[in-house]
């Protein structure tokens, strides 16, 4: 809410600025244009040239934001020194060329920011899971393979059935990216290196952040992108896991159903669910927007937990807001061991890399949150502009050690 409010303020701080080009009639048209066109653009997103505009007028709208306040700042301490008004005609000229400026910056990020997104980053990390030793499992608990060929989203009632009859944990590794975001102007070569890439490594696991796609899954099918995931599923020696992000809110309320797309592809699809396999538990969790457009509350962390389990526990949950929602207040039980979000982005482009520090409190990369550990990624791709200044788009490929206390 509060972004939309902001979102507002700015429209209408650019419309004021923008009517100063031209005297009369002709400023507030040109301004009612350039205002009026990124709403549009922004409904009418699934049309390419629609998409290219939200794109460029995104890029537009935070740049000449910090033009016209730096502007706005000077005219102030100039009228406390002259103490007399700027003449009309210099506020015209100077409106035109703040909007020249402005237009040039914009294109110059966009173009180095395109080709900057179009590629990403494969990161290396180790990560140390220290377990206590495994328990003795309860007679009757379900294996491994069950638990995972299945496909089962384990919830309360078949939790405690459904956790494995655990050998000793043993090392293993993970594919982990977030915020694919695709629309009308992804690159499906990006998307065919990363399944190279993956293919190449062949991974224990493949996790994926959330904000999958902002176009119906028909239109995926139809540009052959289910062949591409569920050849994706299947470079992963264990299994594919996925959990929804803000935007699948988004492409459901327009009729998608971008978690049945992803199952159909061969990913296991986890909202407020754990499943277990041979190395790992893996929660997913409902994206807290979901559950508030819902006018729902997320299943309780207790109700997920595994604490009978003697696997590493790891945790996916779209937005990096910790474990201590009203949901899980008085939780006490074992925490997760890690987790992983994504959905920042790392601020994308500037502004919005300096901006994000000040919203969340691990914007990016590794560190803590409510006692547990946590990887924030900036995310494989963009949303709105394809345009990376400041930020790179990632996968993670993370190697597990475990050791038993």
């Amino acid at each position: 809410m509060i972004f939309i409010f902001i979102l507002i303020f700015g429209v209408l701080f650019l419309f004021v600025n923008l009517r100063q080009v031209a005297p009369g009639n002709r400023g507030s048209i040109l301004a009612g244009v350039l205002v009026v066109l990124l709403p549009v653009c922004f409904v009418l997103r699934d049309m390419y040239w629609a998409c290219v505009g939200q794109a460029f007028l995104s890029v537009w709208l935070c740049e000449s934001l910090l033009l016209y306040t730096g502007w706005w700042i000077f005219r102030l301490c100039r009228r406390v020194a002259v103490r007399r008004p700027m003449v009309l005609r210099t506020r015209v000229v100077a409106a035109r060329v703040l909007l020249a400026a402005s237009f040039l910056i914009s294109g110059a990020m966009c173009l180095v920011g395109y080709f900057h997104n179009a590629e990403y980053v494969l990161r290396e990390a180790t990560v140390e899971l220290e377990l206590a030793q495994p328990a003795v499992a309860p007679l009757g608990t379900a294996s491994h393979d069950t638990a995972l060929s299945d496909s089962v989203a384990i919830d309360s009632a078949t939790l405690d059935s459904a956790v494995p009859a655990a050998p000793r944990a043993r090392n293993f590794t993970a594919l982990f990216f977030s915020d694919l975001h695709l629309d009308p102007l992804s690159r499906r070569d990006k998307v065919e290196r990363m399944l190279h890439e993956a293919d190449s490594i062949k991974p224990d696991l493949i996790l994926f952040g959330g904000d999958f796609a902002d176009i119906h899954d028909s239109v995926l099918v139809n540009q052959g992108y289910d062949t591409l995931f569920a050849k994706f599923a299947s470079a992963a020696r264990i299994g594919a896991f996925a959990v929804g992000g803000n935007h699948e809110v988004y492409t459901e309320r327009a009729g998608g159903d971008i978690a049945g797309f992803l199952r159909r592809s061969g990913w296991v699809f986890l909202e407020d669910s754990t499943v277990c396999t041979e190395v790992a538990c893996i929660t997913g969790r409902m994206d807290v927007q979901k559950a508030r457009a819902l006018d729902m509350d997320r299943m309780p962390l207790s109700k997920l937990a595994v604490a009978g389990s003697a696997l590493p526990w790891l945790l996916m949950d779209h937005q990096p807001k910790g474990v201590s929602g009203p949901e899980d207040s008085g939780f006490s039980g074992r925490l997760p061991d890690f987790a992983l979000s994504g959905h920042t982005h790392a601020g994308q482009f500037f502004p919005g890399t300096v901006i994000i520090d000040w919203v969340w409190s691990l914007a990016y990369g590794f560190g803590e949150l409510d006692s547990v550990r946590w990887l924030v990624s900036s995310g494989v791709d963009s949303w709105g502009p394809p345009v990376r200044v400041g930020s790179d788009t990632e996968m993670w490929l993370l190697h597990f050690v475990v050791r038993h206390l």
